[in-house]
């Protein structure tokens, strides 16, 4: 599956419950995000939030939005790019968003995804917990 690279997923503005976790929204206003080319934007933007995220919060694991791999261990919650909760179903391995609400977000965050889907359309995700032991391979 391959990363957005069009118009942006964004799915709201008022965001983030976790204000000191860089958002997408921090990455639109660098300068290297604004000079992208328009349908390298959203990706460009993507990246530089998890860079962004792994230099603010070294002790928690983000995965880029092109990581496919499902981590092993999974964590057993993620925050996406938005700042948004996705919780993992640990009977099933698919991902969903507990605080969805069709009022504020697109139908599909209301959907059960895979990691893939996750990763690609929402990303960068990075683990709720303080824990670099959580799918160890990434930074």
């Amino acid at each position: 599956m391959t990363p957005p690279t069009g118009g942006s997923q964004r799915m709201s503005s008022k965001r983030s419950k976790n204000p000191a976790l860089p958002v997408l929204d921090d990455a639109f206003r660098l300068a290297s995000v604004k000079d992208a080319e328009e349908s390298t934007r959203d990706l460009a933007a993507r990246l530089a939030t998890t860079e962004l995220r792994r230099v603010s919060h070294p002790g928690r694991v983000t995965w880029e939005p092109t990581d496919q791999a499902e981590p092993v261990p999974a964590p057993p919650t993620v925050v996406d790019g938005d700042g948004d909760l996705w919780l993992r179903d640990r009977g099933t391995g698919t991902w969903t968003m507990p605080e969805f609400d069709p009022k504020e977000f697109p139908a599909r965050c209301g959907e059960v995804l895979t990691w893939n889907q996750l990763a690609c359309e929402y990303g960068p995700l990075t683990a709720l917990a303080d824990d670099r032991r959580i799918g160890g391979r990434r930074r």
